[in-house]
């Protein structure tokens, strides 16, 4: 009885415990219009703009330094797949020449250099 008193506890607590240790800048909203991915604890947001693909990488609301960072974009569409390399812009990471993009497609982030980790993260195209 005493145990399931205390475990019923420990859930209450950790409800409270788990929204305040994740503070407010490390929400999953999109900030640009895109759709939001987390890797790590990282929030990556892609933007589809025509032909091109912008990501913005943030960590707890901080915006990253895209210079130092090197990434790849993986399309699934249908059984098309391609690859384009991210280049380094003032805010995020771009990647041209896209093309075929079509509802559900898969677009795979794959990124490196920033504080030796590599960030995966997976979008469905809407």
């Amino acid at each position: 009885m005493k145990i399931n008193r205390l475990i019923s506890v420990l859930i209450i607590a950790a409800g409270f415990i788990t929204p305040a240790l994740a503070g407010p800048n490390h929400d999953l909203k999109p900030k640009h219009g895109g759709i939001v991915a987390e890797s790590r604890d990282v929030t990556l947001e892609l933007v589809v703009l025509g032909d091109q693909v912008h990501l913005y990488i943030s960590d707890h609301g901080k915006a990253l330094n895209m210079k130092e960072l090197i990434g790849k974009l993986t399309i699934l569409s249908g059984s098309v797949k391609t690859e384009h390399n991210f280049a380094p812009a003032e805010q995020y990471l771009a990647a041209t020449g896209i093309a075929n993009l079509t509802k559900g497609s898969i677009l795979v982030a794959t990124i490196t250099g920033y504080q030796g980790k590599t960030l995966n993260a997976r979008f469905v195209y809407k």
